[in-house]
C-alpha cells in the first residue's frame, strides 16, 4: 500500500521554511525572558534522537524554539529539562551494566530507555518540588529498528506489526505511566516522517551506499537496483503511515481512558512531502557534507569505499564535537582483551555514532516540528493557566 503524502497546500514549501527560519524567535540564539513575578513554567522533554535534536545546535532544536515561543506567549520564563537522547528505545530487556556509556546526548545509546527517562524526570521534579506544565515526547523508531527501515528485504507485514506493537501498544503503556507520574501536565507526542521517496536522488553514489547497507541480507543481494529502490520507497511509505496511525491510536486510547472533555495528550503529525526526505531536492534532513557540492562521480565512489574515514562527513552542525565524543566513548578498553567479534562490534558502534545525524531533521526540518507543536499548543495557551497574570498555583496545573 502506498502512503498518501500530505497535500501540497498543507505542506510548507522550502521558501516558507526559510521565512520561518528568518523570523523564528530562536533563529539567531535570541530567546528573550520576560520579567515575571510568578514561578517559571516547567517543560520536560523525553524521547529519542529526534526529540533530542540530533546534529543541531542548542538554539536550533525544536524544543528550544518551542521554549522561546512559550516565553513570548505566556510572558513567563520557561525552564526546559532535557532527558531525551540519541538511540533511546521505549523499553528494553533487563541486562548487565552497559559496556559503553556517554553523557553526550548525540551518542547513540539504547539506555536510559524512555521509561527510564521518565523515572529520572519524576525524581528530578520531586527533588525540586515542582512539576512540568508541558511534556514533549516521542518514541518507537528505535524499538522498530532503523536497520529494518533501511533493509530492502523487510516484509511490509512485519513492519506493520512492529509499528502496532511499538508505536501503538508500547507507546500507550508509556503514556499511561507519564499520566500517572505527571497527571496535571499537558503532553504532546510528535510523529515521524518518510525517510526516502521517489524524489530521493537516484545516482551511482546512493545506489552503492544502499547496496553497502543491504549486503548482509541475502534476499536484498538478489535484487536489482531498481527493485531495491522501489522496496525502500514502499518500506518508507509504510513506516510513515503505520507509525502515524499507531501513535495517534495510542494517544486516542489514553485520552478515552481518562474520560475527560479536555484531552491531556495531543498528537503532532509531522508533514514532510516527497521533496523533503533524504537526498531529495528540498531535503529537510541532514545528509552528507559534499551532497550539495560539485563532486565527481568517481570521487563519490572513492569516498564511499573509504566509508568511516575522515573524508566522509555528515553535514550537521555539531559533527566535530560528536565525533570526539564517539571516539572517547567507543575507544578500545584498556582493562579488557577484545575478541575479534567484540572489536568489530565496537568499531561498528563508532561508525553509527559518527554518522548518527544522517536522516534527522536539519535546522529547517526542526522548524516543521516547531510549527506542528505550536499548532497544538495554540489551542491551550488561553485556557491552560500558563500566562503570567494567573496564580502561581494554577501555573503548575
Amino acid at each position: 500500500m502506498t502512503c498518501k503524502y500530505p497535500s501540497k497546500t498543507s505542506l510548507p514549501t522550502l521558501g516558507i521554511v526559510l521565512l520561518l527560519l528568518l523570523t523564528s524567535t530562536a533563529a539567531f540564539g535570541d530567546c528573550p525572558v520576560n520579567p515575571s513575578s510568578g514561578d517559571p513554567l516547567q517543560m520536560l522533554v523525553i524521547g529519542d534522537s529526534i526529540m533530542w535534536g540530533q546534529g543541531l545546535r542548542e538554539d536550533e532544536k525544536f524544543s528550544s524554539r518551542v521554549k522561546c515561543w512559550l516565553q513570548q506567549k505566556t510572558e513567563r520564563e520557561v525552564k526546559l529539562h532535557m532527558e531525551a537522547h540519541s538511540g533511546a528505545v521505549i523499553s528494553g530487556a533487563a541486562s548487565a551494566k552497559p559496556l559503553f556509556t556517554s553523557i553526550n546526548g548525540e551518542v547513540n545509546m539504547t539506555s536510559p530507555t524512555i521509561n527510564d527517562q521518565l523515572d529520572h524526570a519524576v525524581q528530578f521534579y520531586q527533588q525540586n518540588q515542582t512539576s512540568p506544565a508541558l511534556i514533549l515526547m516521542n518514541g518507537c523508531i528505535n524499538d522498530v529498528g532503523v536497520k529494518n527501515l533501511l533493509a530492502a528485504s523487510t516484509p511490509l507485514e512485519d513492519l506493520r506489526e512492529q509499528a502496532r506493537l511499538n508505536c501503538g501498544e508500547k507507546m500507550q503503556r508509556l503514556l499511561g505511566r507519564v499520566r500517572e507520574g505527571f497527571p496535571k501536565a499537558q503532553v504532546i507526542v510528535t510523529g515521524y516522517y518518510p525517510i526516502v521517496s521517489p524524489q530521493t536522488a537516484d545516482n551511482a553514489f546512493l545506489r552503492l551506499l544502499v547496496k553497502k547497507l543491504n549486503n548482509q541480507r541475502p534476499a536484498a543481494r538478489k535484487m536489482s537496483d531498481k527493485e531495491m529502490r522501489a522496496r525502500l520507497i514502499a518500506i518508507s511509505d509504510e513506516w510513515y503511515k503505520d507509525s502515524t496511525a499507531s501513535l495517534l491510536e495510542a494517544v486516542t486510547k489514553i485520552n478515552s481512558a481518562a474520560n475527560s472533555d479536555s484531552p491531556k495528550v495531543l498528537f503532532a503529525e509531522i508533514q514532510f512531502g516527497p521533496e523533503h526526505v533524504f537526498a531529495a531536492p528540498q531535503t529537510l534532513l541532514w545528509t552528507f557534507l559534499f551532497a550539495s557540492t560539485n563532486v565527481s562521480g568517481f570521487a563519490k565512489i572513492v569516498v564511499l569505499l573509504s566509508f568511516g574515514t575522515a573524508a566522509y562527513k555528515a553535514n550537521d552542525h555539531v559533527r566535530e564535537s560528536r565525533i570526539k565524543s564517539c571516539e572517547e566513548t567507543f575507544k578500545k578498553p584498556k582493562a579488557i582483551k577484545e575478541t575479534k567479534k567484540e572489536k568489530e562490534d565496537r568499531e561498528d558502534l563508532f561508525l553509527i555514532c559518527r554518522y548518527a545525524s544522517l536522516g534527522h531533521p536539519n535546522h529547517m526540518g526542526a522548524l516543521i516540528y516547531t510549527e506542528a507543536i505550536k499548532g497544538q499548543l495554540l489551542q491551550l495557551i488561553d485556557k491552560s493557566g500558563w500566562k503570567r497574570d494567573t496564580s502561581s498555583h494554577l501555573s503548575l496545573q
